[in-house]
C-alpha cells in the first residue's frame, strides 16, 4: 500500500500505515509503541489516524477551513 490510497480513509492498521513507511509489520508496531508512529486504541485494536501518518510522510493536508498546512521539516520524524 503507498500513502496515496491512505488518502481519504480517517484510520489505518499499524501493519498498512508500516508498509506505507516502508518497514516491516514488526518494525511499525516497534515504532507505534515508542510514539514514533501515532495511534489511538479503539477498545482492543490499535490505529493509525491517516491524517497524522501523512502528514509525517511530508503530504500537505488541508484543515478544516480548506487551507494547507505542511509539515515544517517533511525528512523528519520525530
Amino acid at each position: 500500500m503507498d500513502a496515496n490510497e491512505l488518502v481519504g480513509r480517517l484510520t489505518c492498521t499499524v501493519p498498512e500505515a508500516g508498509e506505507a513507511l516502508g518497514i516491516g509489520r514488526d518494525a511499525a508496531y516497534a515504532a507505534a509503541g515508542r510514539g514514533e508512529i501515532p495511534t489511538l486504541r479503539l477498545g482492543h485494536r490499535l490505529v493509525v489516524p491517516v491524517p497524522r501518518l501523512l502528514e509525517l510522510l511530508g503530504f500537505q493536508i488541508a484543515d478544516q477551513s480548506g487551507h494547507e498546512r505542511q509539515c515544517d521539516d517533511p525528512g523528519s520524524v520525530s
